[in-house]
């Protein structure tokens, strides 16, 4: 009896000269405990609503309807003919030769990059 006797002296004489660091403590663990105890709502799986499972054959009563067709394809054809090659007259409009000052610029950009992919490899 001794002992706890003398812990709650101490403890009133603690209280009563730093009430500041109690309310402090006293805040600190209250927040502690609501966390907690949000953390444990949060993290409890819900329950499942049981519901029974029937099992039941579907018979029409009825004529099923299809639904009709989307207009969009009236237009549209999801495949073509498509040739296999163009012919000469259709590919020069797009297609211009390149002169050599070009050529050896289009050369000199292409090592520049190869040599810095390179960089110092063995």
């Amino acid at each position: 009896m001794a002992l706890f006797d003398t812990l709650g002296d101490h403890a009133r004489d603690f209280i009563q000269e730093k009430p500041l660091i109690v309310a402090i403590i006293g805040i600190v663990t209250l927040l502690f405990f609501a966390a907690l105890i949000i953390i444990v709502i949060q993290t409890a799986k819900p329950r499942a609503n049981k519901q029974p499972f029937r099992n039941e054959t579907f018979t029409a009563d009825a004529k099923l309807l299809i639904p009709a067709a989307p207009d969009v394809e009236k237009d549209y054809y999801p495949s073509r003919t498509v040739k296999n090659a163009w012919q000469e007259a259709e590919v020069a409009p797009f297609f211009t030769v390149p002169d050599a000052e070009s050529m050896k610029n289009l050369e000199k950009a292409n090592d520049a990059i190869a040599a810095e992919i390179i960089g110092a490899a063995p």
